[in-house]
């Protein structure tokens, strides 16, 4: 039997896509995926300024209680290691005198609210530079304001998600715009 013209001029059609098809596939996966990953990026760190807020916020509260039952501010010289002052006055003395303990949240065997410095004492805050929180009591250690407060009864900070500012050399506004303060 012999084929007709016309069946032999129509060539069989093969299904897929062009290279190109997959390409713009692929383009937009990868936009999709970078986009959500800065989303995600933005969304933690988002996350991790309200957590130094509230934390502040709890260290306020603390030392307004302290305050009230021993008639002053806790010491504090606004130093790397003026977290770990806060941890002893607010909780350690507490439990180790079997007295008022002002921040329970500071438990390092059952609160996933603070992270500490493993035996050290000092308190983290919530970003990943790892850098700890800072207290300045507002009346130094003669009994007179004290000149480097910006609040007569505390000062209270994080260094923010950059890991620069008022204790770390930082005195740029771009510095210390990021901070999480008490003032």
């Amino acid at each position: 039997m012999k084929l007709s013209y016309r069946s032999r001029s129509i060539l069989p059609r093969h299904s897929g896509f062009t290279l190109v098809e997959v390409l713009v596939v692929i383009a937009i996966i990868v936009v999709l995926i970078a986009l959500t990953a800065g989303i995600g990026q933005w969304a933690q760190l988002e996350s991790q300024k309200r957590k130094a807020a509230v934390q502040v916020k709890l260290f306020e509260r603390a030392l307004e209680e302290y305050n009230i039952d021993n008639g002053e501010f806790p010491p504090g010289d606004g130093s790397n290691r003026s977290s770990a002052q806060l941890f002893i006055f607010l909780y350690e003395n507490g439990i180790v005198n079997n007295t008022k303990v002002y921040m329970p949240e500071l438990d390092p065997d059952n609160s996933d609210q603070f992270k500490r410095i493993d035996n050290d004492g000092i308190i983290l805050d919530p970003f990943k530079h790892k850098k700890p929180y800072f207290y300045l009591r507002g009346i130094d250690a003669n009994g007179q304001q004290n000149e480097s407060a910006f609040n007569p009864d505390f000062d209270l900070w994080s260094l923010g998600p950059n890991g620069k500012g008022r204790s770390d050399g930082g005195n740029s506004d771009e510095e210390l715009d990021d901070d999480i303060t008490n003032y």
